[in-house]
């Protein structure tokens, strides 16, 4: 079996906050994050399949490339992502929540382009980082 990763970024803003809960309730659950917030995201996005001997491949990155752009990175960039359709109904927009989301979106076209999805790996900075992954 072969994977193979493919990174992107975009550059958004959010708020962690859920009207579930009380004032009290979010400023202890989110603090200072509960605040509208930006960050610089970093996505890789991991697929994985068995060699074609003949193309040498099991994907196009290009294809992946194309199908992540359109549905995740292009409209994430420069959006407040608690507002935009991709993430209607997720709360709080969570790095792990987003990632579910994300996989939710992708897993379908994806496999309708012969990828399977393996791995959703969602990092607001260097040091908060999430993955989801098919186990």
């Amino acid at each position: 079996m072969h994977y193979l990763t493919r990174g992107f970024t975009f550059s958004a803003s959010h708020r962690l906050h859920n009207p579930a809960l009380s004032v009290q309730d979010n400023a202890c659950a989110f603090g200072m994050c509960e605040n509208v917030h930006g960050h610089n995201y970093r996505m890789e996005i991991t697929v994985r399949g068995q060699l074609d001997a003949d193309r040498g491949f099991f994907c196009n990155v290009m294809d992946l490339k194309e199908v992540v752009d359109e549905l995740v990175a292009d409209p994430c960039e420069h959006q407040f992502l608690n507002d935009i359709p991709l993430f209607e109904g997720v709360v709080p927009t969570t790095m792990e929540n987003l990632s579910q989301r994300i996989w939710q979106v992708l897993e379908p076209a994806l496999k309708g382009r012969g990828m399977e999805l393996y791995e959703v790996y969602l990092a607001e900075t260097a040091d908060n980082i999430v993955r989801l992954r098919k186990d």
